[in-house]
């Protein structure tokens, strides 16, 4: 009983020097009121901004629609359509995501700067470019273009590409609806 309580005890010892001797960065970024899920080379890659509900709700919208239009729809007017209407339904339900789940732009620089013009919570310059602090997000948005609550975030430099091609989904996704469930 002894070896084993000495054997414990020594266990014990390895896993407390091995502990100590891990250092966790510590990260005095501010990202505000957004989760971020994924750092690549200490940036935010994935972030879920604060108005997460309804992006989850335009999931759910996106998801049921096109489950109706494949499924119930399509699948009944031929091949053709039918694949045609996975390929609208995906490229519309991907570039919502790539929107809803890409840094917009977070500046994440939380250096002093002396002699420049900072935001007063970030501590960001405003010397980078078209940086916004967004009221929202609390976060500095650099490229901003606005806040959008539909996707849950704002809109800036790292996701308004791929925001313009969701917007230019919108209207071919309804119309191809209409168009197939006429046929």
């Amino acid at each position: 009983m002894q070896e084993l309580t000495s054997i414990r005890q020594t266990t014990d010892d390895d896993i407390n020097t091995t502990c100590q001797s891990i250092q966790i960065p510590v990260f005095k970024r501010h990202f505000g009121n957004n989760l971020t899920l994924l750092y690549i080379r200490g940036e935010p890659l994935i972030t879920i901004g604060p108005h997460w509900p309804l992006t989850l709700c335009m999931i759910v919208t996106f998801g049921a629609a096109s489950y109706f239009l494949i499924f119930e729809i399509a699948i009944s007017k031929g091949l053709y359509v039918y694949y045609c209407s996975i390929f609208v339904a995906a490229l519309q339900m991907f570039s919502y995501l790539i929107t809803a789940l890409k840094n917009p732009g977070i500046v994440t620089s939380s250096r002093e700067y002396k002699g420049v013009l900072q935001c007063i919570v970030c501590n960001n310059p405003r010397d980078l470019g078209a940086l916004y602090h967004c009221e929202d997000c609390d976060v500095c948005i650099q490229g901003f273009d606005h806040h959008c609550p539909w996707t849950g975030k704002c809109i800036g430099r790292g996701n308004i590409n791929a925001f313009y091609i969701f917007v230019t989904m919108i209207p071919i996704y309804i119309v191809y609806f209409i168009i197939v469930s006429l046929l």
